[in-house]
């Protein structure tokens, strides 16, 4: 006669799960002067904006851990890259029960710890993949916010710009702006 055995695995595991996620963009600045003086205009634009210089890139980083990089110099000038990054420690802990008999107690304990093991990586994911969602969604909302303010810093950088040619084409005699809409009247004395 064998004897029943109540066979029990279960593991306990701490994993450090890291997403990222980033889009890219760009802002559309007509050449209205040469690309070097366009750059320059975009630098100064971002700088009063909170961004800071890194390299041939301004960067902002939010408060939510999203990092915007707007590069200011060479090809990749106007060229956007937001960018945010999450980590999270997260505990598994899996257990599995079947009855045995001595016979077959080394199979179902394999199999028991080969159950475990797909469960402790199926969590792990699962929360690698809820991360992933949340960084997402993030991004997506931060992306909605940022197509106004990319647009602002595209419109201002033209304006300036702007006013920079209506100046080298002769004397400036009035300037009008309208920041509700966004229009601009410059009248030139030639």
């Amino acid at each position: 006669m064998s004897r029943a055995y109540q066979i029990t695995v279960s593991e306990s595991v701490r994993r450090h799960v890291r997403v990222s996620d980033g889009v890219r963009t760009h802002i559309e600045l007509l050449d209205v002067l040469a690309a070097e003086a366009m750059r320059e205009l975009l630098a100064t634009e971002l700088l009063g904006r909170g961004f800071q210089l890194d390299g041939n890139d301004m960067v902002r980083v939010e408060d939510d851990g999203v990092e915007i990089r707007i590069g200011v110099a060479g090809q990749d000038a106007g060229q956007v890259s937001v960018r945010l990054a999450r980590e999270k420690e997260v505990d598994i802990e899996v257990k599995r029960s079947q009855r045995a008999y001595e016979e077959t107690e080394k199979q179902t304990r394999a199999v028991l710890k080969r159950q475990v093991a797909r469960a402790v990586r199926r969590k792990a994911s699962d929360e690698e993949e809820r991360l992933s969602a949340e960084v997402t969604e993030t991004l997506e909302r931060k992306l909605r916010d940022l197509r106004t303010e990319l647009d602002r810093i595209g419109n201002r950088v033209t304006a300036e710009a702007l006013k920079v040619r209506a100046g080298q084409l002769g004397e400036i005699r009035e300037i009008r702006e309208d920041p509700e809409t966004g229009s601009l009247t410059i009248k030139v004395r030639v």
